[in-house]
């Protein structure tokens, strides 16, 4: 069975990750078996790497990590982009900032109906893009 996390943050139930697949080191995201999971991060900073797009995947990635600690960072493909804030730059590196990251910012991405760039289908905290 996978991890199942609940956190508390002042006492109160703020975010619940079911069914999620803790990581603590760099990991490759497979589309054949890790498609529609969620990852999250707790006690390392960690780089997801996505794989090629392929129409139709999602994956949502949280960092659970204590408040302003450790980054955690989605590295597309070379040839593909995220798109987020109205840009998708190829190679550039979605990323939650160790001095601004909070427990419990999370991101989904979609291959939704393009192979161009994984888009931001939801977030929550503050993530940057990498500079171009």
């Amino acid at each position: 069975m996978a991890d199942q996390l609940t956190a508390f943050t002042n006492g109160i139930d703020t975010h619940v990750v079911r069914d999620g697949v803790k990581k603590t080191a760099a990991y490759t995201v497979v589309t054949s078996t890790d498609a529609g999971k969620t990852f999250y991060i707790r006690g390392n900073a960690v780089t997801f790497t996505l794989p090629a797009i392929a129409v139709g995947n999602t994956f949502t990635f949280v960092n659970m990590n204590d408040d302003e600690t450790l980054a955690l960072t989605i590295s597309p493909n070379a040839s593909d982009g995220i798109s987020f804030r109205g840009s998708a730059t190829d190679d550039k590196d979605l990323i939650n900032t160790a001095a601004t990251m909070k427990k419990g910012d999370s991101v989904t991405l979609a291959s939704l109906d393009q192979v161009v760039a994984w888009q931001v289908t939801q977030a929550s905290g503050i993530w940057e893009k990498e500079a171009a």
